[in-house]
């Protein structure tokens, strides 16, 4: 679609519309299962797929509510007749490699419009089923497609610059490679600019095929990374007190890293601490079903079942506080005792409110097909997860173990070997590595963060504070060994 703008020059130019043939797959399949359970709660409880579509619009997954919102507009502005045949239009737009998202849209389509509440919740769990189908599926092609390329920062992060520091003395024995051979200033653009380029670009290959990376701003806030400028002042100190300049940096990059840790390892307990209660609230929306359907009056059910785990008991705490004093406004009192551990369960039970004012038991059917939909949505991605520990954890052991191993124990062999080769250029080789290491580390660090779905500052900041220190000793302690 092209739209024409006029500049102030009276020139005419086009512009680019977004449309959904401009939406990555894999992303939209990861935002499926959320979207359509945002749909069941209001058509569960026999709303309108206009007021459905309506809600992705405003407060779903980024890439969906775009997509949700121009749907919106068609209906509104009369281009298209109604916001069925908006929604429909709109998914026909999709590429081919989200069939399963549009499938299960037009699933929730045809639950709008049935009759019977057996025959809607029948054709909503259908259509759960296709979107967690989907982006299993994404999750699976993704994994097996993570071979070659970390395969690639291995060979080019790692196994390049060892073999460069072993074949460096031999270009100057005896002339074996010609007449010219590689200096330190060559060296150093090419471990320090070259190499970290490369892994970089293929890092950048990886995140942007990943689905599970979120697709709105993730409101980054780079101020988690100066602790690490704590390393300058340690390596100056150590510096004055006469230590070596590759001993002073390895002690003032552990330093660093190791305040850099301390600095963000609350924030990430407490991030830990909420996840494992939104966990917990999601259990609590399928009990809360069971106890409705028994005849619970609602605030006893939402209360009792929130109330029955540990882990939230600081939410059941601010729930009843809420209760008391909301004055009727049930539903601003969910929102402010769970929308700061989950969101979505916060919308969730708002839904199921609302089916409990028409009828507590309908109410109830309605929070165990939610329910469900969230546990089986968090099976699937916990088993995505799994297939990605091992790689995962193997980047993570290259860069705080294997690497600076490897290449200090290089630098170790490099001592005789210059000897041999009576070339006494290459004296900074060891403070060359050491800078590499340090950029290796900040680039595994991201690198995993991406793997894992959250490339939030904090993250990368916990996971470079947790290998810098590592990787620094081990190799100085390596640089050490005689030869």
């Amino acid at each position: 679609m092209i739209q024409e703008s006029v500049h102030r020059t009276g020139r005419r130019t086009e512009k680019k519309v977004r449309t959904a043939r401009d939406i990555k797959v894999p992303p939209l399949l990861n935002e499926g299962p959320e979207v359509v359970g945002m749909m069941t709660v209001v058509i569960g409880n026999g709303g309108s797929l206009d007021v459905a579509v309506r809600n992705v619009a405003d407060s779903g997954p980024a890439l969906s509510a775009e997509m949700f919102r121009r749907v919106v507009d068609r209906a509104d502005t009369r281009i298209e007749a109604d916001m069925k045949s908006s929604l429909t239009k709109e998914l026909s737009q999709l590429r081919d490699g989200a069939a399963a998202y549009s499938m299960a849209i037009h699933m929730v389509m045809s639950a709008a419009e049935a009759r019977e509440a057996g025959e809607r919740e029948r054709t909503l769990r259908d259509a759960s089923e296709i979107a967690l189908s989907g982006l299993r599926e994404a999750g699976k092609a993704y994994s097996s497609s993570l071979n070659a390329p970390c395969m690639a920062v291995f060979g080019v992060g790692i196994m390049m610059p060892m073999i460069l520091m072993s074949i460096l003395p031999m270009l100057s024995i005896s002339g074996i490679f010609g007449s010219q051979s590689i200096g330190m200033g060559q060296l150093a653009v090419i471990t320090l600019v070259l190499i970290p380029a490369i892994v970089v670009a293929v890092m950048a290959s990886i995140r942007e095929k990943n689905p599970f990376m979120p697709s709105g701003k993730t409101g980054n806030n780079y101020g988690y990374l100066l602790p690490l400028a704590s390393a300058a002042p340690v390596y100056l100190a150590l510096a004055v007190a006469g230590a070596g300049p590759v001993t002073a940096g390895c002690i003032g990059c552990a330093a660093g890293g190791a305040i850099l840790f301390i600095s963000v390892y609350p924030g990430y307990k407490r991030e830990t601490a909420r996840r494992r209660r939104a966990g917990a609230l999601e259990d609590a929306v399928f009990e809360m079903g069971n106890r409705l359907i028994a005849g619970e009056g609602f605030e006893d059910a939402l209360t009792g079942s929130i109330g029955a785990r540990e882990e939230c008991g600081p939410v059941a705490e601010a729930l009843r506080r809420e209760l008391s004093i909301c004055r009727g406004d049930v539903r601003s009192a969910i929102t402010a005792a769970i929308a700061p551990t989950s969101p979505t369960v916060a919308d969730t039970v708002c839904g199921i409110y609302d089916a409990g004012l028409k009828d507590l038991r309908d109410a109830g059917r309605l929070a165990l097909s939610v329910g469900r939909q969230l546990k089986d949505q968090e099976t699937v991605r916990r088993g995505i997860r799994s297939d990605l520990r091992g790689m995962m954890d193997t980047m993570f052991s290259t860069a705080a173990v294997f690497a600076p191993l490897v290449l200090g124990l290089s630098t170790s062999m490099l001592t005789p070997l210059t000897a041999i080769s009576g070339d006494g250029g290459f004296s900074g080789t060891t403070a060359v590595l050491m800078v590499y290491l340090a950029e290796l580390c900040v680039m595994i660090a991201a690198l995993v963060s991406f793997l894992e779905g959250n490339a939030r500052t904090e993250n990368v900041a916990r996971r470079i504070g947790m290998m810098l220190p590592v990787s620094m000793l081990v190799f100085l302690i390596s640089t050490n060994f005689g030869f």
